[in-house]
């Protein structure tokens, strides 16, 4: 009995999200998904870059990348991440560069 009653709450909850997301407008949906590639994620090389020469190198697993945003929406101008080599780094974004890295 207590199998039926999950199958029951499995069912009415995607039945709901099913619902939900037919309610929502494409470019909701669209924030979604990129928030499911992020937690997802990739590894990923991020370089920062100055005078087409590059500095330095940081290493990050699953792809976790950010950046903020000030009050009007603009995004700020750092990326910021933790890495392999050093934990917590901030750099700016016209002088990055961000690779995926790729098993061969």
């Amino acid at each position: 009995m207590l199998s039926q009653i999950h199958r029951s709450y499995l069912l009415g909850l995607l039945v709901a999200a099913g619902l939900l997301l037919t309610a929502c407008t494409e470019e909701t949906r669209n924030k979604w998904s990129r928030q499911a590639d992020n937690i997802l994620g990739v590894d990923l090389r991020v370089s920062y870059v100055d005078n087409g020469q590059v500095i330095k190198t940081w290493t990050v697993t699953d792809g976790k990348i950010t950046t903020g945003k000030d009050d009007q929406g603009q995004v700020l101008g750092y990326y910021f991440f933790w890495s392999q080599e050093v934990g917590y780094v901030q750099v700016p974004i016209e002088r990055t560069l961000i690779e995926e890295i790729r098993d061969k």
